[in-house]
């Protein structure tokens, strides 16, 4: 069996299990962005890049099989570009081995994965971390942040009401290297099933088979431990948000067990303008039964609300 260790996606050692899955997204590219800083970030471009784009910024854990075509094909029906990629440390972009770093560089390697593709600005959609990195871009950068859809995510705000301590072990337990893809498929899927909610909930054969296609991708415990305390290493930034400028609908999960009631609600207040909507019923995950809602949610805020994107 092959040995799961710091990621299975390394240039010239990719084991075959990487490809097993590799057809389940017929869109997913493995395009390389290399930065002026060394870092290459993998990425995807789904429609035309002369259309206003939509940029999913995810979470810890996750690479591009947790934003599937099926949360891109209605923004590209809808008029919109998507381009979705991985983080350093994540997927199939650079491992940041032995590296010290902290949210402000994952916000620089978008703004530079931006200025290789030509995008002045975008739309975001930060889910969970990224969200914060979300907030973060649109502090540092603001003429590149057209409009913000937060979901799921917080500020980190420490007074904000912690995660379940269900969450934290299976969070813990994704930071572990296995000896097994199964042991590796079981890890995601523990945490899959942790993050649901009391009406939107993965079945255990959902949650499975999502754990299966992130890890068929790349299995990256140690990035995500450097991930953690990249977050731990940034300055607290809450007290800013007041400065962010920009259009922001945050969507808050009713049973989130990750970032519970309170986070979205401290997001919503500290940005001027800022709308809540409560996700009820659902938890820190997107089970088949929440896409249908969120896809209402994100596109009536960016195309109902305030009308088409500025060229």
């Amino acid at each position: 069996m092959h040995r799961i260790g710091a990621c299975w996606k390394q240039v010239g050692k990719r084991p075959e299990f990487l490809y097993m899955l590799r057809d389940f997204e017929g869109r997913m590219t493995k395009r390389p962005a290399l930065l002026e800083n060394g870092v290459s970030l993998a990425y995807d471009v789904i429609g035309s890049l002369s259309q206003p784009v939509v940029m999913p910024i995810l979470g810890i854990t996750d690479n591009m099989t947790d934003w599937p075509d099926k949360l891109c094909e209605p923004f590209v029906a809808a008029g919109f570009c998507v381009v979705r990629h991985e983080s350093r440390d994540m997927g199939w972009s650079t491992q940041m081995d032995g590296a010290q770093y902290s949210m402000e560089h994952i916000v620089a390697d978008t703004l530079a994965l931006m200025d290789q593709l030509n995008i002045t600005a975008a739309h975001f959609i930060g889910y969970s971390f990224g969200g914060a990195i979300a907030q973060l871009l649109a502090l540092t950068d603001p003429a590149r942040a057209h409009r913000l859809v937060l979901l799921q995510s917080t500020n980190y705000n420490l007074s904000l009401p912690a995660r379940s301590p269900a969450v934290l072990a299976a969070m813990n337990g994704a930071c572990h290297p296995y000896a097994t893809t199964s042991e590796a498929v079981a890890a995601i899927k523990a945490v899959r099933l942790a993050c649901n909610g009391s009406t939107h909930a993965m079945s255990d054969a959902e949650a499975q088979s999502s754990a299966e296609r992130s890890v068929a991708r790349a299995y990256c415990p140690s990035g995500t431990a450097r991930m953690i305390a990249a977050r731990q290493r940034t300055a607290p930034f809450f007290e800013r948000l007041s400065a962010i400028t920009c259009p922001t609908l945050v969507l808050q999960g009713s049973d989130d067990p990750i970032f519970p009631r309170g986070h979205g609600e401290d997001i919503a207040q500290r940005i001027p303008g800022a709308k809540l909507q409560y996700l009820q019923g659902a938890g820190h995950n997107h089970p088949e039964s929440l896409v249908p809602q969120l896809l209402e949610s994100m596109l009536g805020f960016l195309l109902n609300d305030l009308g088409p994107a500025p060229p």
